[in-house]
């Protein structure tokens, strides 16, 4: 549902909570030695509340807060305070799924589960809603139920999903509660002291001159702000401001420009140091530092960028979309001189996590105490007490709807975990697939599109992971690879519809029907939807991970940029002039063929995209050559 347009008394309340939970967070994150499933409480403390505040339940409850609202608002609050005072007896002072589930706690905790299925409902849709819904629904019918093969009681299932570390309060809300509202705060402090304008002056600088230039300063502006934001929807509003407008003034239809915008910002969450909330999730599922997974998904986010890069570069030649005009371009040399500081907190984040090893959250917050320091450096750009103010509110404004999604993602993994679908569903995957490998992944790959289709990212990648992860694994595939494909297919679900929030964010700038440029979104980014093959079938792209040679990386990397580049070419459906059909084909079966690993498949892949490419050279140039003798007669 939407967001609401809060009053003036309503609004200034809920910024002073949102200031407030900014200041409690930072605190505990820099100086605290804290119970973490304690500090997911808290934060769920104000996040359910003001859900209910924020976020309207139906359209004719945007512009005015129901009273129901307002009761559905403070038995949140009730309900997340008495089993916050209860924390220690509650939650440590038990053996968990041994000792008597009291009545207190059973009704706390249904009372919980049902606030925050319809809190989710109004933040992430009806879909991730209806999956929690079916998922508890079957556990409390289980033992009805004789094919399932175990026994449970309503009072168990409420102790396991909200009185463990194992349903609510476990992996995703913990991600949530510290790493990404560190990283949250980190962004917003970037957005407003200028260096999102930086980004954007770098990109005008390097490509704004060239065919269709604000479509490619979207790419590589939001490519850029990637490297400091985690949100796809965060990244439109920062960079699609300017793009946008500039797009739709060369001539881009809106639904493209939005569409550009989109799938551009999109990438943000692969995009390192700071990626989604999906990787730091990943990192905790596999036990790994986050730095591994950082350093892993370089490679993939640059061929993501390549692939959008081309797409949008050939559909500007074939509509014969001009650049900007050189007055609005600045030269790269002045913006260095200029702003060039801004390089500074991003090194800086950067050497505290890949080379002194930092934590990601101690890393992220003392970021942001440089990032504040710079900001002096010119006047224009200081963060003065309302722009920091500002600042934190719109971070913890961002993180209130995550904070709910990663309460109930971890509800329907927990969901998984206990009634043992886990190995059920991998078992289906695996007779599916009948046990190859390809089959298995695109299955996966499907699974997690649907799911996106109608989840947040976060959500989609936990439950797609619970899922089908497990079953690929099983088939030899090395984890990382395996969650990382599936973390890929799950950050897609921000162009998706019905959901396609970073489209719908992009849609509001472009001033355009939003369904409209989903689906453009997926057209110009319809590469990417391949790319997660190449992390399985030539892992060695995955920098830092695996044993391959330093001479196999280089070369996998080689082609796999060769591979998304042909096939990006295919989408676009225009080289020299426009592609026939089977020109198209040609290139996406040679590019598909370059994924497979192995010197006979690459000689192939090769040969037929040169040939391909050779003959659509020499055909185009007879064919202007022909179009000037009748000219010339």
């Amino acid at each position: 549902m939407a967001k609401r347009e809060l009053g003036s008394r309503v609004s200034a309340v809920v910024k002073i909570i949102l200031f407030l939970a900014a200041i409690y967070n930072i605190y505990i994150l820099a100086f605290a030695v804290y119970d973490v499933y304690q500090h997911m409480m808290i934060n769920l403390l104000y996040a359910l509340p003001l859900t209910y505040i924020m976020y309207s339940g139906s359209k004719r409850s945007v512009s005015k807060i129901p009273w129901y609202d307002y009761v559905l608002a403070i038995t949140s609050l009730v309900v997340v305070t008495v089993l916050l005072m209860n924390f220690r007896s509650w939650f440590w002072g038990r053996l968990w799924l041994v000792t008597p589930v009291t009545t207190e706690q059973f009704i706390v905790g249904m009372f919980l589960i049902v606030l925050l299925l319809e809190a989710v409902r109004r933040v992430g849709g009806i879909f991730i809603t209806a999956v929690a819904s079916v998922f508890l629904v079957f556990l409390l019918l289980a033992p009805y139920i004789p094919v399932v093969g175990f026994r449970t009681t309503p009072q168990r299932v409420v102790e396991f999903l909200c009185l463990t570390p194992w349903g609510i309060f476990s992996t995703p809300l913990e991600v949530i509660s510290t790493y990404v509202i560190a990283f949250t705060l980190l962004g917003a402090v970037f957005s407003l002291s200028g260096v999102s304008d930086f980004f954007i002056n770098i990109a005008k600088a390097l490509v704004g001159r060239s065919v269709g230039g604000p479509a490619k300063v979207s790419v590589i502006a939001s490519s850029f702000f990637g490297t400091v934001s985690g949100s796809a929807v965060a990244n439109v509003y920062a960079t699609g401001v300017f793009t946008i407008p500039s797009m739709k003034g060369v001539g881009f239809n809106p639904a493209v420009a939005g569409a550009v915008e989109a799938v551009a910002s999109t990438g943000g969450q692969i995009m390192p140091p700071i990626m989604g909330a999906g990787a730091f999730i990943m990192a905790e599922l596999l036990g790994v530092p986050y730095v591994k997974v950082m350093i892993t998904a370089i490679t993939p986010a640059l061929i993501y960028y390549l692939g959008v890069y081309v797409q949008v570069h050939y559909y500007a030649v074939k509509s014969g979309l001009r650049g900007l005009p050189s007055t609005e371009t600045p030269k790269v040399k002045d913006v260095l001189m200029r702003r060039g500081y801004y390089i500074i907190p991003l090194a800086a984040l950067i050497y505290m996590i890949a080379v002194l090893m930092w934590s990601p959250v101690t890393s992220a917050l003392i970021t942001l105490f440089i990032a504040l320091v710079i900001s002096y450096f010119r006047r224009s750009t200081w963060m003065t007490p309302k722009k920091i103010f500002k600042a934190l509110v719109n971070g913890i404004d961002e993180v209130v709807s995550i904070i709910v999604i990663a309460a109930v993602a971890g509800m329907i993994a927990g969901s998984v975990t206990y009634s043992g679908l886990t190995l059920k569903f991998s078992y289906l995957v695996n007779v599916a697939s009948m046990g190859i490998t390809a089959l298995a992944l695109l299955y996966t790959a499907l699974l997690t599109i649907l799911l996106g289709m109608g989840m947040p990212t976060t959500a989609a990648y936990v439950l797609a992971a619970s899922v089908s992860v497990p079953a690929v694994i099983s088939m030899g595939v090395d984890a990382l690879a395996a969650h990382m494909f599936t973390f890929w297919y799950a950050v897609l679900s921000a162009i998706t519809p019905p959901v396609a929030l970073a489209a719908y964010a992009a849609a509001t700038l472009a001033k355009d029907h939003p369904v409209k440029v989903a689906i453009w979104a997926c057209r110009l980014g319809f590469s990417a939807f391949i790319v997660p093959f190449l992390i399985i079938y030539r892992s060695s792209i995955l920098l830092g991970h695996g044993s391959s040679s330093l001479t196999t990386v280089v070369y996998d990397v080689v082609i796999a940029f060769l591979a998304t580049y042909v096939i990006a070419i295919a989408f676009s459906g225009y080289l020299r002039r426009g592609l026939k059909l089977f020109e198209r084909i040609l290139l996406i079966v040679g590019g598909i063929i370059l994924y497979v690993p192995g010197t006979l498949y690459d000689l192939i892949g090769l040969l037929i995209v040169s040939l391909t490419v050779l003959t659509h050279i020499l055909t185009t140039s007879r064919f202007r050559r022909y179009n000037l003798q009748l000219q010339l007669r």
